[in-house]
């Protein structure tokens, strides 16, 4: 088995099909220098010294200090503004949850969703009553009742009790945020799924004498996608284990099944021509696990 070692990757226990469709129906919707001054003229010499004036001291001008923004400056108010432009970015993100839309053109909504109920959550734990006093705005703007619903519901639906305490609504936003990874993980696999095939032929046979020659050549791209592959991988038979395995719309366990068939194939045959034996091994006993039967659900 490689020495990679992941982290987990998903938070949230697993659930049947019952509770599963329960929460899926909940997603309907520089200091600039100082000025030289040359020094005063002398008086002529006849004149007294009373009459000797001597001219003032110019002011000295210092740069002001500026002090680095930190969260600590951040007021309610400045908040508002921070949720309500990340609201939108959050429903498309839902959005597509509850479309079950996990394709690879997705990523990028699912990461920024991702960000903006990272933002709610960092305003509770930075301090909670800012998020009461934000309540004037979440009322009034649609998108951010929509998610506030959303994230109580979720809530409600695991513990059967409306969050009313901080730490109780702190972890409805973190449910909502679980639940936006699962989604932003699907849809990583998807693009996967696409990246995997220019190492198949037509015929659905792995191309080893291209695999064979980058790998001779050093090729990046071939790397890179190594790297991706072997996380991916790693996302997808979470996903099998969780029991939420949905990819691609209607085709469900089949789908991820043939991913981590191809997928563990490519990497057996890749850790082969390079000479890494253990890692081989690995991936070569997944495959041939997998290969064996199609995951089904009904």
């Amino acid at each position: 088995m490689p020495t990679d070692e992941f982290d987990s990757l998903f938070d949230e226990e697993p659930v049947d099909d019952k509770k599963r469709k329960e929460v899926d129906d909940l997603f309907t919707f520089d200091d600039q220098p100082e000025p030289f001054d040359a020094p005063p003229a002398a008086p002529p010499p006849s004149a007294p010294p009373s009459v000797r004036k001597e001219r003032p001291a110019a002011p000295v001008h210092k740069s002001p200090q500026h002090k680095k923004r930190t969260s600590e400056d951040f007021q309610p108010d400045m908040d508002a503004l921070v949720i309500t432009a990340q609201s939108p970015l959050i429903i498309e993100g839902m959005k597509c949850l509850s479309e079950k839309d996990f394709a690879a053109n997705t990523v990028q909504i699912y990461t920024e969703s991702l960000k903006g109920v990272e933002v709610f959550i960092k305003i509770l734990e930075r301090n909670p009553n800012n998020y009461y006093k934000l309540s004037t705005v979440i009322n009034s703007d649609v998108d951010c009742k929509e998610i506030e619903m959303v994230a109580f519901r979720l809530y409600k639906t695991k513990f059967r009790n409306k969050p009313e305490t901080d730490s109780q609504i702190l972890k409805a936003y973190e449910m909502l945020r679980n639940r936006l990874k699962i989604g932003y993980n699907k849809a990583l696999v998807s693009t996967s799924m696409l990246a995997i095939k220019k190492y198949y032929l037509l015929s659905g046979t792995l191309d080893r004498e291209k695999i064979s020659q980058m790998v001779l050549d050093s090729n990046k791209e071939l790397k890179t996608d190594v790297i991706k592959f072997i996380q991916h991988l790693k996302i997808a038979v979470q996903l099998i284990k969780i029991g939420d395995f949905e990819i691609s719309k209607g085709l469900k366990g089949r789908v991820i099944n043939t991913f981590v068939i191809r997928t563990s194939q490519f990497l057996a045959y890749y850790y082969l021509v390079v000479g890494d034996a253990k890692a081989e091994e690995y991936y070569r006993r997944m495959h041939e696990n997998y290969k064996k039967y199609f995951i089904v659900r009904d």
